[in-house]
């Protein structure tokens, strides 16, 4: 008995450890690792509640410019950020909003199949170490220092700059975006709408979370090109979420067409010296 009781004491003990670690923004305030924009954004914030909430995809990233705002937003605009990561982040506790949350959408926002960043902490299974989950990142350092301490050097690794999130300067010649176009058209814009049902089903669920807590929760349609006309799923999409919007009474801000093609960089991410200023001051009031 005593043996037994000295494994699970041993097993507790891993388990609330590896629990301790996915939850205690490890790498986030480290300065040795390179990090994703969520662990960016916790190390700008490292308050334990976010009271308001800006999420979308790289399109908020480069649209809305969290330091020139006066809304108290925080911009969390991820990468390949899709609404089924916003419910995972809220549903495993990795994000505590308080009073606001905002959710910028765009189709990709809602496209079940994104490509994805696998660093993203919610991807980790409860089963799965930490530091395995983590070991792309741990174990090139763990060996890297081995190698110096043998050849006599520091160990300590390399100390990165203040990172910060992607942001998108200038514009695209007319031919890159036509091409970029083509390439959307023929990885995009011809997939059926059963491909956007999880992301349409954890926009719901998002809602009734906010709903539930007294969260006030809204949504914004954001900018596209005009040089482009929409094709014709972008609207299908729309509509599925415009449902869900339509059934719980939430609020919603349409950008979609709001800004001329000289603020852009490409289709969808404006150009961060002209665009994205003036998008924030278009939003900023209703934030």
């Amino acid at each position: 008995m005593k043996k037994i009781a000295a494994i699970i004491a041993v097993v507790i003990a891993i388990a609330v450890g590896d629990l301790a670690l996915t939850y205690n923004n490890f790498i986030a305030d480290s300065d040795y690792f390179v990090k994703n924009d969520f662990e960016i954004t916790q190390c700008k914030h490292p308050e334990k509640v976010w009271d308001k909430v800006f999420f979308g995809n790289s399109v908020v990233i480069s649209s809305y410019i969290e330091e020139q705002s006066t809304s108290g937003y925080i911009n969390l605009g991820l990468d390949y950020g899709v609404v089924t990561d916003l419910w995972e982040m809220i549903e495993k506790r990795h994000i505590n909003i308080g009073s606001e949350l905002v959710i910028g959408l765009n189709y990709l926002t809602l496209y079940d199949e994104f490509e994805t960043n696998p660093t993203y902490i919610w991807h980790k299974e409860l089963y799965v170490p930490y530091a395995y989950f983590e070991r792309d990142r741990f174990y090139p350092i763990i060996t890297d220092g081995f190698d110096k301490l043998l050849k006599g050097q520091n160990p300590l690794p390399y100390k990165y700059l203040p990172q910060e999130k992607h942001v998108y300067h200038g514009a695209m010649s007319d031919r890159a975006l036509a091409d970029a176009m083509a390439r959307y058209e023929e990885e995009f814009f011809n997939l059926p709408t059963e491909k956007f049902e999880k992301n349409i089903e954890a926009l719901e669920k998002v809602i009734n979370y906010c709903n539930e807590n007294n969260i006030r929760v809204r949504a914004v349609w954001m900018p596209w090109n005009p040089k482009y006309e929409q094709p014709a799923l972008l609207g299908e999409v729309r509509a599925m979420a415009d449902a869900v919007f339509n059934k719980y009474n939430v609020e919603v801000l349409d950008l979609e067409n709001e800004l001329p093609a000289e603020y852009f960089y490409d289709t969808g991410h404006l150009n961060y010296d002209v665009g994205s200023p003036k998008f924030t001051e278009m939003i900023d009031q209703w934030l």
